[in-house]
């Protein structure tokens, strides 16, 4: 299955490169790479989250294929206040625990960004980089140039 991550177009930066930074899904620490199965969700995560900064600079959208079954988190056990902002620690606490437990190598979790009745139609994909199964589940085959502005 093909996904899209957005990454700023940094020398240092990488297209499977993660940092140890928090986010809706994991707690400071726990590496996580996320993912969205439309270019276009990308987009609006991150515009949504970053507001007109992202404008400032550059950027790169990695296009990844996925292999194998990704397991998904049934809406039914979505906590209460997942779509909460700031995003809540029962989310982190979430993500961690699968990060750690190495349940998968990916698992698809809804946007807060749309309407839950999108999901899994539109989703985010949660990759962890450090599942034993990483290096064969999760590969790069496209990598393009993009940006907020039109003019660029």
């Amino acid at each position: 299955m093909v996904y899209f991550r957005l990454i700023e177009d940094l020398p240092e930066r990488t297209p499977l490169g993660y940092g140890l930074a928090g986010g809706r899904w994991n707690s400071s620490g726990t590496p996580m790479i996320y993912a969205c199965n439309c270019s276009s969700l990308n987009f609006l995560e991150l515009l949504s989250i970053k507001g007109s900064t992202v404008t400032t600079s550059l950027w790169l959208l990695v296009q990844l294929e996925i292999t194998g079954e990704i397991p998904l988190l049934s809406v039914d056990h979505l906590p209460n206040n997942w779509k909460d902002r700031p995003y809540p620690q029962s989310t982190q606490e979430f993500g961690t625990q699968w990060a750690k437990r190495q349940f998968s190598p990916a698992l698809k979790v809804p946007s807060c960004r749309i309407p839950v009745s999108r999901f899994p139609q539109e989703h985010n994909l949660l990759i962890n980089p450090l599942h034993g199964a990483f290096a064969k589940t999760v590969r790069i085959i496209g990598v393009e140039k993009v940006s907020f502005e039109v003019n660029r």
